[in-house]
């Protein structure tokens, strides 16, 4: 019986540690500079790019600009920036991004993991307004760089005391869906394992004190049969044919932007 409860308490330990452990793949911490609008000129890119290398070395944290012309407006840009960022470098992987979509003349800035408590509204809402303000006049280096200089001084100023967040939502269910079933249900998942492993015990333990040798039936003793006559008979034969038919059809399916969430994030969004 006590083999059985420490087998019992090692599974559901090893349990609890899985479930602890994040689903999300994380990527190592680097400045990322994904100009697929073709925003910055060559030297431009050079130095966006040392500066975010800087931030990602100084913070730990993901720090990334990703231009595009996927056609998203303020409205549509934050989930699509969100899901971006969880596709590439991970859920909860901690960073910041700002995102510029020309098409739809929308800029968001995100936040993700840890750097999500750096960020109060009042923040998040000094970044938007000067990179809003240079978007607006074609001055896509200094929207830029405006974002990794408030990104650098905010953490150096530390996560803000007494300030509003309402900014961040988070999603823990998306985040780690295991975790999320341990901490709202783990009580009653571990009284039920609990009591499913006490019933097992009582019963293997009642099977035991049996010893295999009561209520043994003499099969010998109690049993009589006598063979008298034996007949086999051919009652009929039947034969069924069943006529298969094939056919082949085609089809096609046409999808538009994804609708799945990239977990939680904070930040804003703003049309230029």
């Amino acid at each position: 019986m006590l083999k059985i409860t420490k087998r019992f308490s090692a599974i559901l330990a090893a349990i609890l540690l899985i479930a602890c452990v994040p689903l999300s793949v994380f990527a190592q911490a680097k400045g990322v500079l994904t100009d697929n609008a073709e925003l910055f000129t060559d030297s431009e890119k050079a130095e966006l790019q040392g500066k975010l290398d800087d931030l990602s070395q100084k913070t730990g944290w993901m720090a990334v600009i990703y231009t595009n012309y996927d056609g998203y407006d303020s409205d549509e840009i934050k989930p699509h920036a969100n899901r971006y960022y969880a596709d590439n470098y991970g859920k909860t992987t901690d960073g910041v991004m700002l995102t510029i979509d020309m098409s739809g003349r929308a800029v968001d800035f995100r936040t993700k993991g840890d750097a999500m408590y750096y960020f109060s509204d009042s923040r998040v809402d000094n970044i938007l307004d000067d990179v809003q303000l240079y978007l607006s006049g074609d001055e896509y280096y200094y929207a830029g760089e405006i974002f990794i200089n408030y990104a650098s001084e905010y953490y150096d100023d530390g996560i803000p005391e007494g300030e509003s967040n309402n900014n961040i939502d988070m999603q823990e269910k998306e985040d780690n869906p295991l975790w999320y079933v341990v901490k709202h249900y783990g009580i009653i998942i571990l009284l039920v394992s609990c009591g499913i492993a006490a019933l097992a015990v009582l019963f293997i333990v009642k099977s035991y004190k049996k010893n295999g040798k009561a209520n043994i039936y003499d099969l010998h003793s109690n049993s009589n049969v006598k063979l008298n006559n034996s007949t086999d008979t051919f009652l009929h034969k039947s034969v069924s044919v069943t006529t298969i038919s094939s056919s082949s059809s085609s089809g096609g399916s046409s999808g538009g932007h994804s609708s799945g969430g990239g977990g939680s994030s904070g930040g804003g969004s703003r049309s230029f």
